[in-house]
């Protein structure tokens, strides 16, 4: 898979397509979309939840929805994919790549609308989120991926992450070095 290298800014917005060709307006998660957020996070299924954060939740918690929308750009990535289709904007994904302060490693975290899932709108979050990434200075990017989140797993060695079954945890846990 080619990698997404474009000319950008926090301000600008890019179109790219899903791998059935539907127009992703990918750009950074903004102050003023409070309510897109929370209604991706609203929108996902109990396995989404459980996919996204190795948690069984019947709904995402209101302070990790906050916790998004207060997210130091300086620091850390956080792209999203948005329908401009419909009569209604919708965001149909996140790729957050977050660190801790002096830290050159940054967890990945990646969420799709479930009707969006499978048709390449992670992967592309990611490949869009990777150059922001390594010009905010992060030498690598981790996560962790339940072993039944197999087109997840799929999209991350498809991508060129380095995978690694962690019996203990029962999770892979996916790398990549820059």
């Amino acid at each position: 898979m080619e990698a997404i290298e474009p000319e950008y800014t926090k301000e600008t917005e890019i179109v790219i397509f899903s791998k059935d060709g539907e127009p992703l307006h990918v750009r950074w998660l903004r102050p003023a979309d409070a309510d897109l957020l929370e209604d991706l996070f609203k929108s996902l299924s109990p396995q989404s939840i459980f996919f996204r954060f190795l948690r069984y939740w019947k709904s995402v918690p209101r302070e990790v929805i906050d916790s998004f929308k207060h997210v130091d750009p300086d620091l850390n990535v956080v792209m999203v994919a948005l329908d401009r289709i419909s009569s209604e904007e919708r965001m149909l994904g996140l790729c957050a790549i977050l660190r801790k302060p002096g830290s050159e490693r940054g967890e990945l975290a990646v969420v799709v609308r479930d009707e969006w899932q499978g048709i390449g709108v992670g992967a592309k979050l990611v490949e869009a989120s990777l150059p922001a990434a390594k010009a905010l200075g992060m030498k690598a990017i981790w996560g962790m991926i339940s072993p039944e989140n197999t087109n997840t797993i799929a999209m991350a060695s498809k991508l060129g992450f380095a995978l690694r079954r962690d019996r203990e945890s029962d999770t892979y846990e996916v790398e990549m070095r820059f």
